[in-house]
Order: structure tokens, then C-alpha cells, then sequence
């Protein structure tokens, strides 16, 4: 997934923000702000974690600024994913010869990035042609007693899928 982390926009989300009060002014900070989800991660870590603030060597207000700063840039970060994973799930649903029943955008850490959960309800037939046209292939997982999952997983414009359907496994004659 494409990082549009750019210091023009973190200074222009910066400047839309009201800064808490009771922190170094962000302005007079001598760091510059974090582009990298490792971190954004510490300096949050800092403000929470006494102990690393002590490490850190700066003073209060400052790791506060820091922290208030690094949660900003985490919440462009996190709609760039959101926005990526509703760019490629419009691609997906306006190319593949199968619509699926929901497509779910799951959005765990930052540095994990969008994944969009495609769901076929009970299709085997259309998770192989939705493969089929992405070119990935399918995978047959048991789930549960009598049950099979039927998968692919890939990437679209940078952002991972899985699409799946669960189906009954078929009684086997005896």
C-alpha cells in the first residue's frame, strides 16, 4: 500500500488541529513529526510509559506534544488505508464476473495495512471464477465437522484480499 505520508500534509493536519493544552507548543519541538508507524507507536508509548519518558530525556510537556502530534499523523495514516481498501474494492467490484454477497474493509495495525474480506456466500463456484479472473489460486480448508472453506487470497493496487465462501463437504458414498 502507497504511503501519502508527506510532510505538506502532515504540517497542513497539523495546523487544522487544536493541540491540547498543557503541551510544548508543536511548533518549538526540535523532532521532527513521525512518518513511520514504528514511530508513531514509541511516541504514543512514551506519553503512556513513565519509563520510557524518563529514557527519552525530555520533559513532560514535550512527550505529551509528541504523543498528541504522533496521533494525527497515525489517524491520516489509518484513513489512507481506509481510503486505498474502498479504491481497490471499487476496482474488484467493477471488474470481476461475480458479485460477491458483502466486502468487508478490515483494518487492523497501520504497518499491516487494508484488508478487504470478500464473502461468497455458500459459491464455491464463484470464489473459482473470482480466482480465476484475478489469477490466484484457491485453497480448500476443512471448517468444522462437515464443513470446507474454500479460498483465495491476492493484492490489488497494492491492497490484500481474501475471498472465501463456506460449503458443505460433500457425503461420500460408501
Amino acid at each position: 500500500m502507497s504511503n501519502y505520508l508527506t510532510e505538506d500534509r502532515i504540517a497542513a493536519a497539523l495546523a487544522a488541529a487544536t493541540q491540547p493544552e498543557g503541551e510544548t507548543p508543536w511548533h518549538l519541538l526540535l523532532t521532527r513529526p513521525p512518518t513511520t508507524h514504528a514511530d508513531v507507536r514509541m511516541a504514543i508509548a512514551r506519553r503512556r510509559n513513565p519509563n520510557l519518558g524518563e529514557l527519552s530525556g525530555k520533559d513532560e510537556r514535550t512527550i505529551r506534544a509528541e504523543a498528541s502530534r504522533a496521533e494525527i499523523v497515525q489517524g491520516l495514516a489509518r484513513r489512507d488505508g481506509y481510503l486505498a481498501a474502498t479504491a481497490a474494492a471499487e476496482h474488484i467490484l467493477s471488474t470481476t464476473p461475480v458479485l460477491p454477497v458483502d466486502v468487508d474493509v478490515r483494518l487492523a495495525e497501520w504497518n499491516d495495512g487494508p484488508v478487504l474480506v470478500i464473502n461468497f456466500h455458500q459459491a464455491p463456484h464463484q470464489v473459482r471464477e473470482f480466482a480465476s479472473h484475478f489469477g490466484t489460486a484457491v485453497a480448500e480448508l476443512p471448517h468444522g465437522e462437515g464443513r470446507v472453506r474454500i479460498e483465495t487470497t491476492g493484492t490489488v493496487a497494492g491492497v490484500r484480499f481474501e475471498a472465501y465462501t463456506l460449503a458443505d463437504v460433500p457425503a461420500v458414498a460408501e
